[in-house]
């Protein structure tokens, strides 16, 4: 298959992630005494129930801070609902108060560029970018489709003939990575038969269950599936192979120039002070670092990632003018 080129729709999303990323595994991180730090306890928000990857997300911060008497006072906030809008909105309402932060995710923008949260990540304050979750095809063991290739070749005899779940939401990064793997092959994404379920779970359900014939999503909800024989993983849209799934080939690997991963980044509300921001990079630095971190992303099939605020700013910038014209061609920005 010609290797088609997709740079205005994946070189925001990679490179700067990517070089910065880099930049950080050069040298050990030397931290500071911070000239700012939390007077009273600390909430961590998450948009997602208990159990969710948010979840764990905060929950796991909260546990190395502890154990490593960091930051002993800090409980995790539940605040589901509007793919993350609560959340971000409950976040913002103590503007210039560093003892809230929040776990974010790609809804942070997509979420504004629908028109379904007034919040944009310009109306609070970046953070850190701390991690990267490369997006997968998973179909059952027993399917007839081998990789990203077949996929598009029974697209381009019928767009219909292959049922998909994205997870939870349309124009998300499982979205994304479905659309750009169609564009890549002259197919129409707006075509396809997509489909949502309550999350990375019940879509996991229904596959195992044959009522759909694929799922797109992040590695952490079907690695167990993959290892136990009961499901198989055509493509991995990083850029290069996981060491969690080392005989998954990437989409690019297939002759498709896409990389789509679904970052994770943590936010607090606007407002916040030059030293506060230097507190929160300070101690996202360390927790980044911790070993207890990087094994739960290994858990997860995550990729390290590490980005301060001003790099995160740029990153997000480019990020939202990508997720636009994407979301644009999708029919889905009113």
């Amino acid at each position: 298959m010609t290797v088609h080129k997709l740079s205005p729709l994946t070189s925001a999303r990679c490179c700067a992630a990517l070089l910065t990323a880099c930049s950080f595994t050069l040298a050990a991180p030397s931290f500071a005494q911070p000239a700012w730090k939390p007077e009273r306890a600390v909430e961590i928000v998450v948009g997602s129930a208990a159990g969710g990857g948010n979840d764990k997300t905060g929950r796991t911060m909260q546990k190395i801070w502890q154990e490593s008497k960091w930051l002993e006072n800090a409980t995790v906030v539940n605040k589901v609902g509007g793919g993350g809008a609560l959340a971000y909105t409950y976040t913002n309402q103590t503007a210039g108060d560093g003892h809230r932060i929040a776990v974010a995710r790609t809804g942070l923008l997509t979420n504004h560029i629908q028109g379904l949260s007034p919040l944009s990540y310009t109306d609070m304050t970046p953070i850190a970018m701390v991690a990267d979750d490369p997006m997968s095809l998973t179909v059952r063991a027993d399917s007839q489709i081998r990789s990203a290739r077949d996929l598009v070749t029974r697209w381009k005899a019928d767009p219909q003939s292959v049922s998909i779940s994205l997870g939870s939401s349309r124009g998300s990064t499982t979205h994304f990575l479905i659309a750009l793997i169609a564009k890549s092959g002259g197919v129409d994404p707006r075509k396809l038969k997509l489909l949502t379920f309550g999350g990375g779970a019940d879509s996991t359900t229904n596959l195992l269950g044959g009522h759909i014939d694929m799922v797109c999503l992040g590695p952490g909800n079907v690695v167990m599936h993959v290892k136990q024989g009961t499901m198989r993983m055509i493509g991995v849209a990083s850029a290069k192979r996981m060491a969690s799934l080392p005989d998954v080939p990437t989409i690019r690997e297939q002759g498709i120039d896409v990389v789509q991963g679904g970052w994770t980044l943590i936010v607090a509300p606007k407002g916040l002070s030059a030293a506060q921001i230097a507190y929160w990079e300070n101690l996202l630095e360390r927790t980044v670092n911790h070993p207890e971190w990087k094994r739960s992303l290994e858990e997860d099939s995550a990729e390290w990632l590490f980005m301060k605020t001003q790099a995160t700013r740029d990153f997000l910038k480019k990020e939202y003018d990508t997720d636009r014209a994407l979301l644009v061609e999708l029919g889905m920005v009113k």
